[in-house]
């Protein structure tokens, strides 16, 4: 059976055949069945090859959730039990204690700012400005829009591609 590259370049000959007149009836048909039956087996092989890769990628994923939820809980678990030993130390009054080979320790964090106020509130010097972005969603409505399409023509297009579709 011929390589999916290989087809493609049948059909190309197919073609070829096809814009010239000489060619008869039947050596086109013939040449278009046996270039598309190779390719109807090839396209399902690749079909079968595609659902099988979605199998494993599907699993990959079910895995991936599993893990960041056990990696979650660890996380959890290991900060929990931070805060109880930082509350033992702090209710026995002590800042620094050996322990074995570690030693533990209370010590405070930098300062963090709570803004108390609405955004509205805070002088215009501490606020940071950023990029306007385009809604594209409500653009190709315009665009979509006969009474609206002209006036956008020279500020954007809409453009479609195309993708195969196995079901």
């Amino acid at each position: 059976m011929a390589s999916i590259y290989e087809l493609k370049n049948e059909f190309l000959t197919l073609w070829a055949i096809l814009e010239d007149e000489a060619a008869s009836d039947e050596v086109i048909a013939d040449a278009f069945d046996t270039a598309t039956d190779d390719l109807k087996d090839k396209l399902e092989n690749c079909c079968k090859y595609i659902a099988n890769e979605k199998a494993i990628i599907d699993g990959l994923k079910a895995e991936e959730e599993r893990l960041k939820s056990r990696r979650q809980a660890k996380e959890n678990a290991v900060e929990r039990l931070k805060k109880l030993m930082a509350d033992a130390m702090n209710m026995a009054g002590e800042k620094k204690l050996p322990c074995g080979s570690f030693t533990c320790s209370i010590q405070a964090n930098p300062p963090k700012t709570v803004v108390d106020v609405s955004i509205a509130d805070i002088p215009e010097k501490y606020l940071i400005p950023q990029l306007p972005k385009v809604d594209t969603k409500a653009l190709a409505a315009d665009l979509k829009n006969p009474e609206t399409r002209d006036e956008l023509a020279t500020v954007a297009h809409l453009e479609q591609g195309e993708s195969l579709r196995i079901r």
